[in-house]
C-alpha cells in the first residue's frame, strides 16, 4: 500500500544559525519505522522528500494560510472539539515564527499521487492515550459523557518552551505511547545529558506523531479529515467519538455560516 512520511517542521525561515533541527520519519506498510532523519535548512528537507515515492506526507505546520488576520476555519472547528490549536494567520506566523515556512515549502513537498496534510502532534498523542482506555469496538459514549472524559485526557508535555530545555520525562512518556501503536525498530530517546540532543528527540517524537497520522489516513480508517483545499487540510487519528463530534461541529458551524470548509 506504500510507505508514509511524517515531518516535524521547525518554524521560522532562518535555519542556518541555529542547531535546532526538523525531523522526518518514514513508516513502511506494516507500521515499522524505517528512517528517522534530521534536517536543517529548506534544501535539506526538500532533498529528503524529493523523488520519494511515499503515498502520504503529514506535517505539523500550516501548509495553507488564506487569511492575513484571524484564524482558519480548521482551528475554529478544533476549538469547539476541545482540541488546542493556536490561531493561524500570515500575520501571526510572521510575528511569532518569522514566516510561514510550511506554506513556502508546500509546493516542494507535494507531488502527484501523494496526500499532503497537516496534523497536531499533541492531539495525536492524546488520541493514542484515549484509545488505550477505549479500544476499537468500544461503543461510542453519549456526547456529554465523552466530552467530560475527553477533557480528562492529556498528552505528555515534552516539547521545549520557546528556546528552553526539552522535557526528558515527557519525551519518554510520548515515546512509550508511540511504541504501543508503532514498531519503532529499537529507536529510543537518548539520555537527557545534552539539551540539544533532547530537543532533537522532541522533534523526532513530533515527526513520529505525524507519520502515525499519515498511516491512519492512508489506511482509510479511524481518522477524521478537516478542512478544504485553500483553507488548510488536516488529518487526525480519531475513533467514532471524536470523528462524530468533529462531523457534528462542522455541520453546525456551516449551518451558522461561521465557516467555509
Amino acid at each position: 500500500m506504500g510507505d508514509v512520511l511524517g515531518l516535524h517542521l521547525v518554524q521560522g525561515l532562518d535555519m542556518v544559525s541555529t542547531p535546532r533541527r526538523s525531523a522526518l520519519a518514514r513508516l513502511d506498510d506494516e507500521g515499522r519505522l524505517t528512517a528517522l532523519d534530521l534536517a536543517g535548512p529548506d534544501d535539506e528537507i526538500v532533498a529528503l522528500v524529493e523523488g520519494d515515492d511515499a503515498v502520504a506526507l503529514v506535517v505539523d505546520a500550516p501548509l495553507e494560510v488564506p487569511d492575513d488576520r484571524g484564524r482558519r476555519d480548521v482551528e475554529a472547528v478544533l476549538a469547539w472539539c476541545d482540541i488546542t490549536a493556536f490561531p493561524v494567520s500570515l500575520r501571526r506566523l510572521e510575528k511569532v515564527h518569522g514566516g510561514a515556512r510550511g506554506v513556502a515549502l508546500a509546493p516542494a513537498l507535494d507531488r502527484p499521487g501523494r496526500a499532503l496534510r497537516e496534523t497536531i502532534p499533541d492531539a495525536v498523542l492524546r488520541q493514542i492515550a484515549w484509545e488505550r482506555e477505549h479500544p476499537a469496538g468500544t461503543a461510542p459514549l453519549d456526547l456529554a459523557d465523552y466530552r467530560a472524559a475527553w477533557l480528562a485526557v492529556r498528552a505528555p508535555v515534552f516539547r521545549p518552551k520557546g528556546t528552553g530545555r526539552a522535557r526528558p520525562e515527557g519525551i519518554v512518556a510520548a515515546w512509550r505511547l508511540l511504541g504501543e501503536v508503532l514498531d519503532l525498530g529499537g529507536w529510543a530517546p537518548g539520555p537527557p545529558s545534552d539539551d540539544w540532543a533532547a530537543i532533537n528527540d522532541a522533534a523526532r517524537i513530533d515527526a513520529l506523531c505525524c507519520a502515525f497520522a499519515a498511516r491512519r489516513m492512508h489506511r482509510g480508517g479511524a481518522h477524521a479529515p478537516i478542512g478544504a483545499p485553500g483553507h488548510g487540510r488536516l488529518t487526525l487519528p480519531a475513533d467514532a467519538n471524536l470523528a462524530g463530534r468533529i462531523a457534528l461541529t462542522v455541520e453546525r458551524l456551516r449551518g451558522e455560516g461561521a465557516i467555509r470548509i
